[in-house]
């Protein structure tokens, strides 16, 4: 019978993730000429101002647009109609929430991501909306990972889980972020960028999850920016570009770029801000 391995104590722990960071860096096997600098850096990044770290939900075209014409965006124990049908929490959704402690409050939870630039978890659609910080309250609910890997082992098999993993909006964000970053910067032999931080907050699927207690929900004027992917960009760029050298575009990409221009036209009229999102490289750490 195989043996469970133990959880690394230095990151699985009950202590602040402050206490975490500071064990983590004074730790003999960490020494490394360049990672006091990058620590600094990577705080800079982080706590900027204007571009620093936000909220992100992302969504598709046909909820976008709901979104933009109801002025409210719904979770799934509001059970909406995504892709026609009604939807409404799986079995293990609630086992997660349940989990978590949300309690009777679950159904006026909202989850989101923690971003930096990017254009968040596109798994749950192309467009990220960024929410402004006044929309996040500081004691808001973060966690380190994803939380449906509270399903599978090893978190599973381990009671406290949650509460090792669990911090706040104000108070933890940075710590517990620079606990994700820093086994992927030891060892490097030069100066972290912008671009290589937002990369490795979110990447694909992996990010730090935030659970928003919010009983009336957000609207379009908590979203201070909405994010486009230039993959997308580039894809419809290409179908025209095709189009117009005698090859057509399928049924397919009519239909996907005929939602993409109402969803711009639905953005103009509400206001909402959008770009497309690049990344960049040293830009403000140096200012």
């Amino acid at each position: 019978m195989n043996k469970q391995m133990p959880l690394d104590p230095s990151y699985f722990s009950n202590e602040p993730w402050r206490d975490r960071v500071l064990r983590w860096l004074n730790a003999p096997e960490q020494a490394d000429s360049f990672l006091g600098s990058n620590v600094r850096l990577i705080r800079q990044i982080m706590e900027h101002e204007e571009s620093g770290l936000r909220v992100v939900v992302n969504i598709s075209a046909h909820a976008l647009l709901t979104f933009l014409s109801e002025r409210r965006y719904r979770n799934l124990y509001e059970r909406p109609i995504i892709g026609g049908v009604r939807r409404e929490p799986s079995p293990e959704r609630l086992q997660i929430d349940q989990q978590l402690d949300f309690g009777p409050c679950a159904p006026h939870y909202y989850f989101g991501a923690v971003a930096l630039g990017g254009t968040g978890v596109r798994f749950y659609g192309e467009y990220c909306m960024a929410l402004a910080p006044s929309a996040v309250d500081g004691d808001s609910q973060i966690f380190d990972r994803d939380s449906y890997d509270l399903l599978l082992p090893p978190l599973s098999n381990v009671a406290d889980a949650v509460r090792m993993l669990r911090g706040k909006w104000d108070g933890d964000r940075i710590d517990m972020l620079l606990l994700k970053l820093l086994p992927e910067v030891r060892g490097t032999h030069r100066l972290i960028t912008t671009g290589t931080v937002s990369e490795m907050i979110l990447h694909d699927q992996e990010f730090v999850e935030a659970h928003l207690h919010m009983p009336n929900g957000f609207s379009p004027t908590d979203v201070q920016e909405l994010r486009l992917s230039p993959d997308e960009m580039a894809l419809e760029a290409r179908i025209l570009t095709r189009s117009n050298a005698g090859f057509p575009p399928t049924a397919v990409e009519i239909r996907w770029l005929s939602q993409r221009d109402a969803v711009v036209r639905a953005l103009e009229a509400s206001g909402l801000h959008y770009r497309v999102v690049t990344l960049h490289g040293r830009g403000y750490q140096w200012r």
